[in-house]
Order: structure tokens, then C-alpha cells, then sequence
């Protein structure tokens, strides 16, 4: 779009709500957050560093950026003195006139990130002043004047950006260079030209604006995925190749030298303090014998069953992070040497910022998982003292239900507000039922389907023995479940008629972890009645 063009969108923008700050980051600390507004900011003093999304850039007095919703942002200061900065949070929409109406609309913001202006910034400068020390005549004007002052502000700071201007120069490009390109053989010289700068001159501005060398940073940035990488079965050989090391005793040696122990002891030896991010790994780790720092919580997705709170509330006294609002700016604060989700997470690019991030590839087979993570860690003697538990417990328990009930057809059925859904055998409580517990699947389950949605009618075809139901906490899915309760496909279910209707409580969740897992067992022969010890 030309500047024209959205110059003259932005004339015609309605600003929502305006909200203005002042504010220090202090020496030697790294604020992080993602962007949940829009927010245009300015440094009014000090040096730092600011990690945008991807692009890495210097900061210092009169830098002005624009900030977007799900920018993720890493800044630390330089230097003695605290960083400060003015910022204006704000929201907006495009209005747009059709015939003898308006509309509004969404349009991304023409410009964000860090600002390169192609005159003197006094003026808007001073704008911004204004605002921050805005006084209304009167307090009933105050909002209305706040986001007028504001509507100028922005269209004056746009029309003062260089429409020519890369997206990046001199240090900005070489430290983006060097973030994203570690693994590659790079040169001084190489970088020098990058700023621009002779060798000698570029070696002295980065130790002055970084506090360590070029080669100590490019250290740094390959130590820091080398970490990542650790956890895994990888040969020591294959991670310092993938991190720019040809020679993996020198890679040792590297990274002995900055850990103080050595990268095959690192993870048995050196990680304790870990971050599990999707549920049931933190299951993992405490069966593996470690305290997880988090765990990422699934109580608003099961509602008050009292096994809820048992399970997750009382287990371990880690920082407990909603899976409904994956807002991980409190990770931060409990410092994880390493930070363990699945591929099954929709990941929050932030994480790799506050620690190593490993991602397990998700699997039913609880056992094979529990065995790689235990590889890794150097805890094979409680990953096979689980197995074993476990499969002494299978035994157990199929022979007692078998010998009370004869073969049985049970169906797992989840009701939430958009689907009710029947589980076969590939997935969790599949693994559950229908492995662990040797129950038969309902006569008509498609074969290889790990789930269906169930339609009006549709019932009669699975029916079974016993029924397990789980019921979101929504007034929608408890609508659903009152709606199915009161069909005649309901009450002429066979499960229903012998009254074997069960609360499936937290099972779908619990049944992720390992220690969940023989819960779980227990759990649903004991609803049946059987019980051991």
C-alpha cells in the first residue's frame, strides 16, 4: 500500500481506549512480555537491548517504536544507568464510508517495530510530553482530549517515517545476523562490514554496547540451543554440529568451560529446576523423582470434581499456569533451567526466550515416553520401577473385572458447547480402557478412528455395557447433556437401563501422566467394583 493510501486510512481511524505510562527498567534486569494492544513508545534515556519477535535491535534515548497485538518482546538495559520510556497503550478500528453510512473495519497498523524518522523528532517528541502531562479544563473531556492528542500523535509519527528506510542497519543487522545464523562460520570481518564499521572500531562499539565480545555472544547464542538440544537422544557428535561446532571435543570443552560440568552430564546432573507445559509431563517428571517448577493446569476444563483438586492443587507446589489464557509472563519469574511441552500445544513463541525449550512428540504409549525422558535425565530406575507397577496392576485389574463382570463394552463420551464426542482406542482413555484395562469397544466404533462426533440418532449404534461421560463446565455442554438425557435413544441405551452410568470425573486429563495413569485405573474399576490396594 502506498503511504498515501494509508495515511488516509489512518485519518479516519476511532480510537477505543487510551491508556498512558512512564516507566524505568533497572539495571541488570529483563523485562518480557507479549503485546495484548497496540502501543506506541518512546526511550527517554538509558541503553539497552530489545528483542522483537525475531529482529534484535539497540535501543537508546529518542527511539521510537510501535508495538502490535502478539508482538512478543525481551529488553534489558546497558550500561549503569536504568532505561526509561514514556508509552501509550491503544485501540482502535478503521472507519469507512459507504453511501450515507459508516462502517467499521480491522486493518493492520501501516508501521510497526522499531521506527526510522526522516526528520528531527522534536516536535512529536513534544507531542508525547504533552500527552503524558496532559491536565483536561475538565475531567469529563479527558478521555475524548487523550485520544484526539493521541489520533495526532500517531498520524504525525507516521508521516515523519522514512518511506525508504530498511528494516534494519548497522548493529541492528548484525545482531540479527548472529541470532539467526549461529550455527554458520562467521568473521569479525564479515560482521565489521555489516555496521559498516572497520574491524577495530566494530570489536569496541559491541563490547561497549553488549558488554562482551563478538565471539562471546555468538558463544552464547550456541550454548543456549546447544541446551535445548541436550534433551533429546541426539549424539553429542550431531548437537555441536547443529550448533557450528565441527569438532565435538572442542564443543565439550566450550561448554565445560561456560556450565562448569560437561554437555553428556548436563541434563542428568545439571537440570532441576523444570517447566512442564502440557498436561501429564508434570506427571512425568515427579514419577521420574523431580519437582516440577510449573505444570499447566486443567481445572477449568473439568469443573469442581473433588479428584480435580487432589491431582493438580495438592501434588506439587509449583506455579500452576491456566491452560485457557496462555499468558506465560509469570514463567519468568520461577527461573526453569529448561521448559518441556508437546507437540500437541499450540506454542507461545515467548517460551524460547525464557528458557530452553524442549518439545516431546505426544504418544499414548506412556511407557516409551517415560522411558526417553528418563534416557535423558539419567532416571532409568524409576521409569522401569513405573513400568512394572503398571503392568502388574493391568494384570490385576483385568483379572478381577473379568471375573466379576465377563467381557464388558465400555464408551468413553465427552459433551462440551460445540460437540459430543465418543473416544475409540487411540488416544488417552482409549489407552486406558481398552489396553490397560482389557474392556471391549463399542460393536460399531470405526476401526483406526481415535474419535467421532455423535449425531441426533446415532446412539443406538455403540451401544454398550457401561458408559463413562465427561461434561465441560459450560452452561452449553450441560444443555447438550440435559437434551441427550432426555432422548429416547438415551433411555433405551443398554448402559442406561442397567443404571452404568459413570462419571468419568478428571480421567480424560489425568490419564496424560504416568502416576495419572494408574489413578485412573483404579478409578474406573473401582466404579465398576473393584477395588485393590
Amino acid at each position: 500500500m502506498e503511504k498515501k493510501d494509508y495515511m488516509k486510512r489512518m485519518e479516519n481511524i476511532h480510537i477505543s481506549s487510551v491508556h498512558v505510562y512512564q516507566g524505568t527498567i533497572v539495571t541488570a534486569r529483563v523485562q518480557r512480555r507479549t503485546w495484548r494492544r497496540y502501543a506506541v513508545c518512546r526511550i527517554s534515556s538509558g541503553k539497552g537491548v530489545l528483542k522483537l519477535d525475531h529482529a534484535v535491535h539497540l535501543v537508546s534515548e529518542n527511539d521510537w517504536f510501535i508495538f502490535e497485538p502478539g508482538m512478543y518482546m525481551e529488553i534489558e538495559t546497558n550500561g549503569e544507568a536504568p532505561l526509561r520510556y514514556q508509552i501509550i497503550l491503544f485501540s482502535y478500528v478503521g472507519l469507512v464510508r459507504q453511501q450515507a453510512a459508516w462502517r467499521t473495519e480491522m486493518f493492520d497498523f501501516p508501521v510497526t517495530g522499531k521506527l526510522q524518522l526522516s526528520e528531527s523528532t522534536r516536535e512529536v517528541q513534544q507531542m508525547l510530553d504533552q500527552l503524558v502531562h496532559f491536565t483536561p479544563r475538565f475531567r469529563e473531556l479527558e478521555n475524548i482530549e487523550t485520544k484526539q492528542r493521541l489520533h495526532r500523535l500517531l498520524i504525525r509519527l507516521i508521516r515523519n517515517v522514512k518511506s525508504n528506510a530498511a528494516p534494519q542497519a548497522g548493529m541492528d543487522q548484525v545482531l540479527n545476523y548472529m541470532t539467526h545464523h549461529y550455527m554458520k562460520e562467521i568473521r569479525i570481518e564479515q560482521l565489521a562490514a555489516m555496521a559498516g564499521l572497520s574491524v577495530n572500531h566494530f570489536t569496541r562499539t559491541f563490547k561497549r554496547e553488549f558488554h562482551m565480545t563478538p565471539v562471546e555472544y555468538l558463544m552464547q547464542q550456541r550454548i543456549s540451543k546447544a541446551k535445548q538440544l541436550l534433551f533429546s537422544t541426539e549424539k553429542i557428535r550431531v548437537i555441536a554440529e547443529r550448533v557450528g561446532y565441527k569438532d565435538e571435543h572442542y564443543f565439550s570443552r566450550v561448554f565445560k568451560k561456560r556450565e562448569g560440568i560437561a554437555p553428556t552430564l548436563y541434563m542428568k546432573n545439571k537440570i532441576s529446576r523444570i517447566a512442564a507445559l502440557y498436561y501429564g509431563l508434570d506427571d512425568a517428571v515427579m514419577t521420574l523423582g523431580l519437582e516440577p517448577v510449573s505444570a499447566l493446569s486443567y481445572e477449568q476444563r473439568v469443573g469442581s470434581h473433588p479428584s480435580v483438586v487432589e491431582s493438580q492443587a495438592f501434588r506439587h507446589s509449583g506455579l500452576m499456569l491456566s491452560s485457557l489464557n496462555q499468558n506465560f509472563d509469570r514463567l519468568k519469574g520461577v527461573q526453569p533451567d529448561l521448559i518441556i511441552t508437546s507437540d500437541r500445544m499450540q506454542l507461545d513463541h515467548s517460551l524460547q526466550h525464557i528458557a530452553p525449550t524442549a518439545i516431546l512428540k505426544h504418544t499414548n504409549d506412556i511407557a516409551n515416553s517415560l522411558l526417553y525422558m528418563a534416557d535423558v535425565m539419567g532416571r532409568s530406575e524409576q521409569a522401569v520401577r513405573w513400568i512394572e507397577q503398571h503392568a502388574e496392576l493391568s494384570r490385576v485389574l483385568q483379572a478381577d473385572l473379568r471375573s466379576r463382570w465377563g467381557k464388558q463394552r465400555v464408551m468413553f463420551i465427552r459433551i462440551t458447547a460445540h460437540f459430543t464426542r465418543i473416544y475409540g482406542k487411540h488416544n488417552q482413555v482409549g489407552a486406558l480402557l481398552y489396553e490397560d484395562l482389557g474392556f471391549l469397544m463399542p460393536a460399531h466404533f470405526p476401526e483406526g478412528e481415535w474419535a467421532i462426533e455423535l449425531h441426533e440418532g446415532e446412539l443406538p449404534l455403540y451401544d454398550t455395557d457401561h458408559l463413562f461421560v465427561m461434561i465441560d463446565p459450560t452452561a452449553e455442554a450441560y444443555a447438550r447433556w440435559r437434551q441427550l438425557q432426555q432422548s429416547s435413544e438415551w433411555t433405551g441405551f443398554t448402559a442406561v437401563q442397567l443404571g452404568h452410568v459413570h462419571d468419568a470425573g478428571d480421567i480424560f486429563f489425568r490419564a496424560l501422566g504416568p502416576a495419572g495413569r494408574l489413578w485412573s485405573m483404579r478409578y474406573v474399576a473401582g466404579m465398576l467394583g473393584v477395588k485393590v490396594r
